[in-house]
């Protein structure tokens, strides 16, 4: 696992009971990002111990090898004070390229990128406008500034996921933007929450049309065969001259 999409729920239905007894996204992406710390934590303080029992049999000598190891348990002990004593995500830390290698290494969920998705009810996301928005934000920025918020509603990709065609889906895009938006164009966030995975990773997304890129890659084909035959030929011709003569 490369990233973490934290969702968090900013809807009220009485049909949906939330494990916490009521709807607050700030209390859950705080209850969130204390679990994955204390997964790390548990990982890191039980690594740490049993490095340090290498290190004391190693003593102040040793190999490259155990120069290495030394120098990763300096790693995990500050690594161990960021999340077990000032409470903080392990990707808020101040490191070195060194050190990076070594946490890199060790996959801390604390670690990873982050995007936020605030799951809204149908009416909420297509007027933009919710009561939990501007505070999920700025919770963000308060503790992991720069990290990304993408509202969507989860009811409403289900419904677009189920129809038939396309024509449908808009249709259905459109009265949403009659109803709640005045007008303003209401579309799936699917597209948005995908490239931004991709930007978290550092990546690059590419849409392509699938029918063109397998005529593309036919053309390609027919292309090289063509080239690879005629070079075939001209060879042949020239080490038996009177070949097509035959």
């Amino acid at each position: 696992m490369d990233g973490i999409f934290h969702l968090s729920r900013a809807f009220d239905d009485d049909d949906v009971v939330h494990v916490e007894g009521d709807v607050n996204p700030v209390r859950d992406l705080e209850i969130i990002h204390a679990e994955l710390r204390k997964k790390d934590e548990n990982f890191l303080i039980k690594k740490t111990e049993d490095l340090t029992k290498q290190v004391a049999r190693i003593g102040s000598g040793g190999s490259v090898a155990d120069k290495a190891k030394k120098e990763e348990l300096i790693v995990l002990q500050k690594l161990v004070k960021l999340v077990s004593e000032d409470s903080k995500d392990v990707r808020t830390g101040d490191w070195s390229n060194k050190e990076v290698e070594i946490i890199n290494s060790l996959h801390l969920l604390s670690a990873k990128p982050v995007v936020y998705l605030v799951n809204l009810s149908e009416r909420d996301y297509a007027r933009k406008k919710n009561k939990w928005l501007v505070k999920i934000k700025n919770w963000i920025d308060e503790h992991y500034p720069g990290d990304m918020l993408i509202p969507y509603s989860g009811a409403l990709e289900e419904k677009l996921s189920l129809m038939e065609s396309d024509t449908e889906r808009q249709d259905y895009l459109k009265k949403l933007s009659d109803d709640y938006a005045e007008g303003k164009p209401v579309v799936s966030a699917l597209p948005k929450i995908i490239v931004a995975g991709y930007q978290a990773l550092n990546l690059i997304y590419c849409k392509l049309n699938y029918f063109k890129y397998i005529n593309a890659l036919y053309f390609i084909y027919v292309f090289t065969y063509s080239i690879i035959y005629y070079i075939y030929i001209f060879i042949i011709n020239l080490t038996f001259p009177f070949f097509f003569l035959i």
